[in-house]
């Protein structure tokens, strides 16, 4: 994400706001994890266990806005629509907070449901 103001230039790499949405994502109750989706979390998790950006993608969508995907596994047995506005609302305060902008928008994947203890 690259912001310009009259005072200079920010640019925000997009690991910042993956681990930023990522552990706004992690501290909703109702969520187990963050799911790996497509193949380049899967390199990324042979280099490194844990990934803190893991689910987490960012697009660019023009003139310094952007738009986040999550990829999450839910507890079984919660509301999915409440969990993931609670989602939405977290990221989107997490977000705004770390970097001063808002995602123009969040798409949240609910990759499966688990029982709490299962793996």
């Amino acid at each position: 994400m690259e912001k310009r103001t009259e005072w200079g230039q920010t640019v925000v790499h997009d690991d910042v706001l993956q681990a930023v949405a990522a552990r706004a994502v992690l501290a909703v109750p109702g969520v187990v994890q963050m799911s790996q989706h497509g193949i380049g979390d899967n390199l990324n998790s042979l280099v490194r266990h844990e990934l803190l950006n893991r689910g987490v993608r960012v697009s660019e969508t023009g003139d310094g806005h952007y738009a986040i995907d999550l990829y999450v596994v839910l507890q079984y047995g919660i509301r999915i629509a409440q969990v993931g506005r609670q989602i939405g609302h977290e990221v989107n305060a997490a977000l705004h907070e770390a970097v001063g902008a808002f995602p123009d928008h969040i798409t949240i994947h609910v990759e499966g449901v688990r029982a709490v203890g299962e793996k």
